[in-house]
């Protein structure tokens, strides 16, 4: 997890503008891993061919991570900023995301045949939390690193801040080993060998060419292709089932990448926050909330199935941009936060003999972290839930014949919406790349181009939802039924909570303290030697 935690963040953000990027190459750089899934249907056609998944992941999974090494030379072999350097940067993230789709198919897979299917979702919950746990901590640190050698008085460039370009190569650096190790670690996992040799997924009978006969090579390549494309992609869009999730996939993923980017650059240019509060909020504050959820998600899945989970966790999406729309970095802070907060730096000052620490002065922008982090939540748990159905549902899909083909199938259709996301985003923030100069005002909230791949963002979710009302999935509940189960358990939970200090003091109106008790009247004796005539 320490690879991923690197492999993204602000100081890949502060490294791209350094370099030269402008808003439309940060969209490029968003659509890539996207692009690169296209590789799948080759690692699917190996797969069904060997039957073997556990050293092509390990194969291309190390070299995708060690090819990092290669962004940490950009410094030291080209000028900059310039034109060379966003090429090369590009170049090496395309050949990196390609050799980590080759291995994907792989791991999916390989993994489909290690875990039992009932105990999938609180398998992967667990999963989840562990590693998000560590996010938490490596994005702290590298933030914390970033802040210390960043100087907000100078521009960002390579000459003004040279020691930070030096920081980031050497974070690239340690991403790729860590990287590189985590793979290894799968050594030891054993191979599933499959009981029948696999069922070829392309049939195509047709001879290769000599390698010096280009003309002849050319063309049997094209119609290698051809073949390829119709078998392993468009043959398993005649499954209804596939054919919706990869409907609601593309689009959802349309809308993660079409302002991807744009909220670092919001958050840190726009609103002005430093490197540790853009880490913390995005990498901390996120998947923490995933870590809090993940059991809840992975015990709904279990229970009620895929869909309906599906369809709340992309409502939770929906709602996790909509903060963000009305953050601006004037925004007021209610005085007793900040009173709070300063009182408690005071103190930690007096303890560590820095007399008069402030933590919070009055141009810092808390007012819009905390509504920026209010979508954070959201969208850290929703997010996590989202990712662990859909990898339910892949693994569904590697249970069934051609499995492979599916996984593969399913990834480079998802994932077009990702390379469309990417590339319309970067469009947009380009072509209104004058409303930053001009930004459309309401009030205390200005508009710019970045707000408008927001937008993008939340109307491709919408329509994601649209897509998984028709998808069927046998066994699952209707998405109401989980809703009022769900809300039934967290009021039972929060009433148990609140009422619980009344059961253990006790409680009695006010009228019962007032009025004593009535006195029992005269008691007749009891007839027929003390016995109770009634009694018989």
């Amino acid at each position: 997890m320490v690879w991923a935690s690197l492999a993204s963040g602000a100081h890949v953000k502060v490294f791209c503008r350094m370099i030269g990027f402008n808003d439309f190459a940060f969209g490029v750089m968003g659509a890539i891993p996207f692009l690169a899934t296209f590789g799948q249907l080759f690692a699917a056609v190996l797969i069904e061919r060997s039957g073997l998944r556990k050293y092509q992941f390990l194969h291309t999974a190390v070299i995708h991570r060690l090819s990092w090494l290669l962004l940490a030379v950009i410094p030291l072999i080209l000028p900059l900023p310039s034109t060379w350097a966003v090429v090369w940067m590009l170049a090496v993230l395309s050949m990196s995301w390609f050799m980590a789709a080759l291995s994907a198919p792989a791991w999916l897979t390989w993994m489909g045949d290690l875990i039992p299917r009932r105990i999938r979702g609180r398998f992967l919950a667990s999963r989840e939390r562990r590693a998000l746990a560590v996010q938490a901590i490596v994005v702290t640190v590298a933030g914390l690193l970033l802040d210390t050698f960043y100087n907000r008085a100078l521009p960002e460039t390579p000459d003004a801040q040279g020691s930070v370009l030096t920081l980031i190569s050497l974070i690239f650096v340690v991403a790729a080993v860590f990287g590189a190790v985590d793979i290894f670690l799968f050594i030891r996992v054993r191979e599933v060998l499959p009981a029948q040799p696999p069922k070829s997924v392309l049939e195509f009978s047709e001879p290769r060419p000599r390698l010096w006969r280009l003309g002849r090579l050319a063309h049997w390549s094209g119609r290698y292709a051809r073949a390829l494309g119709r078998q392993v992609l468009l043959e398993p869009l005649r499954d209804r089932v596939f054919r919706r999730y990869v409907f609601y996939g593309a689009m959802l993923m349309f809308s993660a990448t079409v302002g991807n980017w744009y909220f670092w650059l919001h958050a840190m240019e726009g609103l002005g926050f430093s490197k540790l509060g853009a880490n913390f909020l995005f990498m901390v504050v996120g998947p923490v909330s995933g870590v809090v959820t993940a059991r809840f998600w992975g015990r709904l899945i279990d229970r009620y199935g895929r869909r309906p989970v599906l369809m709340l966790a992309t409502m939770g999406a929906v709602c996790s941009v909509i903060p963000w729309l009305f953050t601006y970095r004037e925004m007021p802070l209610p005085g007793f936060v900040t009173w709070t907060i300063n009182a408690l730096a005071g103190l930690a000052g007096r303890l560590t003999g820095h007399e008069g620490w402030v933590w919070i002065d009055p141009a810092a922008p808390v007012g819009s972290y905390l509504v920026a982090g209010i979508g954070c939540v959201i969208g850290g748990s929703s997010w996590l839930g989202i990712g662990l159905a859909q990898t339910g549902i892949m693994l569904a899909f590697s249970d069934s014949g051609g499995r492979s083909r599916f996984v593969a199938a399913c990834a480079v259709l998802i994932n077009v919406g990702g390379v469309l996301g990417g590339l319309v985003g970067g469009m947009i923030a380009q072509w209104l790349i004058f409303l930053q100069d001009s930004p459309l005002e309401w009030g205390p909230l200005r508009f710019n181009n970045w707000h408008a791949t927001f937008m993008a963002a939340i109307l491709a979710r919408f329509i994601a939802v649209f897509w998984l009302r028709g998808m069927p999935e046998p066994g699952s509940a209707p998405v109401l039924n989980v809703l009022r189960q769900v809300g039934a358990n967290v009021y039972s939970n929060a009433a148990t909570l609140l009422l619980y200090p009344l059961r253990v003091v006790g409680w009695r109106p006010s009228y019962a303290r007032r009025t004593p008790p009535p006195s029992p009247g005269p008691q007749r004796p009891a007839e027929d030697g003390g016995r109770d005539p009634n009694s018989e």
